[in-house]
């Protein structure tokens, strides 16, 4: 009984602990949110970039020349990218401006009866006589609700400005994060009690495997669906597939997201586009060959089957990051379940090993009436 009394004791005291740590920590992110976000991005690039570096390092390239190249040819790179996808977006935009009417008068024709017979309302045919039934006031348009999309519109706009202002500072931090990533990592550690030290570098060592395991692993099987789902739904003839293929290979990230979007996109252009035809058959037929592919090529020889990060958990954590903190939510949502998931694991391996786990006390139960 001492001995649960102590385990149960130490618990409590690590539990009050680490809750106070996570409540403050929890607060100076809400507060410094925004301005924390560009010194986030930097870190996530040069967490990423920097066993590249260490790399050319142990060939005797000087560390600041190898991140400079790096990062050159990485902007070189994204920039030729930029320079081939932009111009195929824009072109696929205006087509769809173009195409719109036709596309809505398509949809109208196809789908409209149904919707009708569901709700019970009466849709316009075409965008004409759209326009004809707003003006003689059959079409309402909420002032309130334009009123609300008006401002959304001006701050995303003014939060445009400033996005583009931490877009300029990110190289800047990235640079001198990679400079002095092995120093910080090290002088880090040194703060940690001596007698912890080993304890703690084993821990990061696991979040490090489960962080880089997944991230690495999966912006590469990210790259590769955007480029599949954007092929491939550009042959069928799909207006818009080179943005359905951008969104969806983004949005890859977070597993099963990317892919719904792929699909819905891609089978809603080609209802506006079609009809029920068969090219809404071959989008169909497309996105699970490429789910196929995913699941048993590219995902287990890329991130691997053993990272230990379950898609659930990384959709729990991305969902609960984002809206608890937005954009830096989502950069910290991994790597913290990440270290959640590895204290749970000692927490569950503590207790097993514990006396109130493997040596209980006996419990005398007194008996019960007998039968007679």
């Amino acid at each position: 009984m001492t001995g649960d009394r102590a385990f149960i004791d130490r618990s409590i005291r690590i539990a009050i602990v680490a809750g106070a740590a996570a409540a403050v920590l929890f607060g100076v992110l809400w507060l410094l949110k925004g301005a924390l976000t560009p010194l986030a991005t930097a870190l996530a690039i040069a967490y990423l970039l920097d066993p590249v570096i260490d790399r050319f390092e142990a060939r005797g390239v000087p560390r600041g020349f190898a991140i400079l190249l790096l990062l050159g040819v990485a902007g070189v790179v994204l920039m030729g990218v930029a320079f081939v996808l932009i111009p195929a977006m824009q072109r696929d935009i205006v087509a769809l401006s173009e195409n719109l009417p036709h596309y809505i008068e398509n949809g109208l024709d196809t789908l409209g009866p149904r919707v009708e017979s569901l709700l019970g309302i009466s849709l316009p045919r075409s965008v004409h006589e759209a326009i004809d039934r707003f003006q003689t006031g059959e079409l309402q348009v909420p002032l309130e609700a334009t009123r609300r999309l008006l401002e959304q519109v001006l701050r995303g706009v003014t939060g445009t400005v400033g996005a583009l202002v931490s877009l300029l500072i990110i190289p800047v931090l990235a640079y001198y994060l990679l400079v002095e990533f092995d120093r910080i990592r090290l002088a880090v550690l040194d703060l940690v009690p001596r007698a912890y030290q080993d304890r703690v570098a084993t821990e990061a060592a696991r979040v490090d495997e489960l962080v880089s395991g997944f991230i690495r692993g999966q912006l590469t099987v990210c790259l590769l669906l955007g480029v599949l789902y954007g092929v491939g739904f550009a042959v069928i003839g799909i207006d818009l597939a080179i943005v359905i293929g951008v969104v969806s290979g983004l949005l890859a990230i977070i597993p099963y997201v990317g892919g719904a979007v792929a699909l819905a996109s891609a089978a809603g252009m080609a209802l506006l586009q079609f009809g029920f035809d068969v090219r809404l058959v071959l989008v169909v037929g497309w996105y699970f060959a490429v789910q196929t592919l995913e699941g048993l090529v590219l995902t287990p020889r890329i991130v691997g089957r053993s990272v230990g990060m379950h898609p659930v958990t990384v959709i729990v954590a991305l969902l609960i990051g984002g809206d608890l903190l937005g954009f830096l939510g989502l950069l910290i949502a991994v790597p913290a379940a990440a270290v959640i998931q590895v204290f749970l694991q000692d927490l569950v391996s503590a207790y097993r090993q514990s006396p109130l786990y493997r040596d209980p006390e006996p419990v005398e139960v007194p008996p019960g009436p007998t039968l007679r």
